[in-house]
């Protein structure tokens, strides 16, 4: 399988997650919380998502790796920020993963006017001249109920059109679904 093909499917799954969430008794998500929480700067703006939701665990379509994963969509649930990495082995351990590092995979993706006809899909990926797109994602905390963490990089790419957006300084808290 490509690895184009691998960061797809690791993002669908992510995505599938937070969007299959069941609504409680007064119509909030259950991935809704104050004290979870996505905020990072867009194209040098601050953004904070309370839709979130994290998942820790064996690879669903391989249990010999290891999924970490973040998935923040914003109220209108039109756009998505999702963080997955792949370590081979079930030991995923808090540190530091680069999305250069040959030894797992980091993908980091965001997704703008998700269901539209006029969705873009950002990745990291390079662009013609600049520098390479990278990011390093900082897990700080795991626990049976939690996952904390930051990540920084530069920029993520939409290579159908040729556009770049900004997404740097970020942090989570997120519930752990798995």
């Amino acid at each position: 399988m490509k690895f184009k093909n691998i960061k797809t499917l690791i993002f669908l799954s992510a995505a599938l997650a937070i969007f299959s969430c069941k609504k409680d008794s007064s119509g909030s998500n259950s991935t809704t919380n104050p004290d979870y929480y996505v905020k990072f700067k867009m194209n040098g703006n601050w953004a904070t998502w309370k839709t979130v939701v994290g998942e820790l665990g064996p690879d669903l379509g391989d249990p010999s790796k290891t999924d970490f994963g973040v998935t923040a969509n914003d109220d209108a649930q039109k756009n998505i920020l999702d963080i997955s990495i792949q370590v081979d082995g079930s030991n995923f351990t808090t540190g530091s993963y680069d999305s250069d590092n040959g030894n797992y995979w980091v993908v980091m993706s965001y997704v703008k006017d998700a269901n539209t006809g006029t969705m873009k899909y950002y990745d990291i990926e390079d662009a013609a001249s600049g520098p390479p797109s990278k990011y390093t994602v900082n897990v700080t905390s795991i626990t049976s109920t939690e996952l904390r963490g930051t990540f920084s990089g530069n920029y993520l790419f939409n290579y159908d059109n040729q556009e770049s957006m900004t997404i740097t300084d970020g942090e989570f808290v997120v519930k752990r679904i798995r």
